[in-house]
């Protein structure tokens, strides 16, 4: 009896050894979050500073759904949710060059028109109420990206030049985050 205790024991024991090494040697958020130098900021800096950053590390990457941000590298995944009750779009006006996009990907995506001003005049389709109207520019990725509330739908309407673009969007959690059919004409 003494002996099947023991060895349950040592059992256990073992067990709980292995469960503390992986633990110790396995990286956390906050590791993989500091190695790429984003230890400290909020969601909504994370996805400003990679969407205006070009100089992506190998291997890493950062997409946005609709509920949250994914970010991971060869390693590591880490989801972090998105600030409660918004939602972020990414566009990406074009006028000859364009590629189809679902969620946006904040290292790779790549839009024709970098570091452009363009009018931009979001109106929420229910109430018919303008949520922004202001002068937004692109990254030099390309892209601009404004924060909505979630759940509902919206008109875009994006100006550059004499040149104009609209389309619905919806902001939903299954909503896509990167709107690449924005022809200016």
């Amino acid at each position: 009896m003494k002996k099947k205790v023991l060895i349950g024991l040592s059992i256990l024991i073992a067990f709980i050894g292995v469960i503390a090494f992986v633990a110790a040697n396995s990286p956390n958020r906050n590791d993989f979050l500091a190695k790429y130098d984003l230890e400290g900021m909020t969601v909504k800096e994370i996805v400003a500073y990679l969407e205006n950053d070009l100089n992506e590390p190998t291997n890493f990457s950062a997409a946005i759904t609709g509920s949250k941000l994914l970010l991971g590298d060869s390693q590591q995944q880490v989801e972090l949710e998105l600030p409660k009750g918004q939602f972020y779009l990414s566009f990406a006006p074009y006028v000859n060059q364009t590629h189809p996009c679902g969620n946006h990907n904040l290292v790779t995506c790549r839009g024709e028109l970098k570091n452009k001003s363009f009018e931009v005049k979001i109106v929420d389709s229910q109430t018919n109420t303008v949520i922004i109207e202001r002068t937004i520019i692109s990254s030099s990725n390309g892209f601009a990206g404004i924060w909505l509330p979630e759940n509902k739908r919206f008109q875009v309407t994006v100006s550059y030049g004499n040149l104009t673009a609209t389309e619905e969007v919806s902001t939903f959690t299954s909503s896509n985050t990167c709107l690449t059919t924005l022809k200016l004409a």
